[in-house]
């Protein structure tokens, strides 16, 4: 299920551009706070802290246990996350209060297993979803779903309702039941294996025309 980490912010007083980029010099990364049961305010994290809480299994699906000012903590999760384009940091998110016995949407990474127990025939496969968005009470929130392949063959093909039976107890999947998530697809024919058959293709192709142009 989810990691909660804890974060520290610090309330913003004079929220604006200029603000914002003396806040990130200092190392630090503006942000909103909104959501249940919280004012909307302006605060900032520490940067390197924001970057530790997110390198764990959850990734940005970790729910940030967030104290404002050394008060009580609020259970938040990250949305609208924003890179400087060039260099990659953190320029602003967003921090959304949540209740913990409400659904939310979140994005769930699929990871395949039992590659090895496929029953290929030549074919190969090819994975479509990378993630599944789902509706799930946050502190259920799991960190990624294994979906086997074992048994699957050319054709066969696993959609988002196979995850289904993967889901924590109350959850649902948040797209349509039929979005294909995995398929095991035949080979491709290299233009120099065509190439005989087009060939023979054209030469019984001539020969049925040769048939019907002789006389009776």
């Amino acid at each position: 299920m989810s990691t909660q980490v804890r974060l520290s912010a610090v309330r913003r007083d004079r929220p604006g551009k200029a603000d914002a980029g003396r806040l990130r010099r200092a190392g630090r990364v503006p942000a909103s706070l909104y959501g249940v049961g919280v004012t909307p305010t302006a605060v900032s994290l520490d940067a390197r802290e924001l970057s530790q809480a997110i390198r764990g299994p959850a990734g940005l699906n970790a729910l940030v246990a967030l104290e404002v000012d050394g008060g009580a903590p609020v259970l938040t999760v990250l949305r609208d996350l924003q890179r400087h384009p060039v260099k990659g940091h953190f320029i602003h998110l967003d921090l959304v209060a949540v209740d913990a016995d409400a659904l939310i949407e979140v994005e769930v990474p699929v990871h395949l297993v039992d590659e090895d127990r496929l029953e290929r025939d030549g074919g190969y496969l090819n994975h479509v979803r990378h993630v599944v968005p789902i509706m799930v009470r946050p502190l259920d929130t799991p960190d990624f779903l294994e979906l086997s392949v074992a048994g699957m063959g050319i054709g066969d093909v696993k959609r988002l309702g196979d995850l289904v039976a993967l889901l924590p107890a109350g959850a649902e999947i948040a797209d349509d039941a039929d979005r294909v998530v995995v398929t095991i697809n035949a080979p491709a024919v290299s233009a120099e294996a065509a190439a005989p058959a087009a060939a023979a293709e054209g030469e019984a192709a001539a020969a049925a025309e040769a048939d019907g142009a002789a006389p009776a």
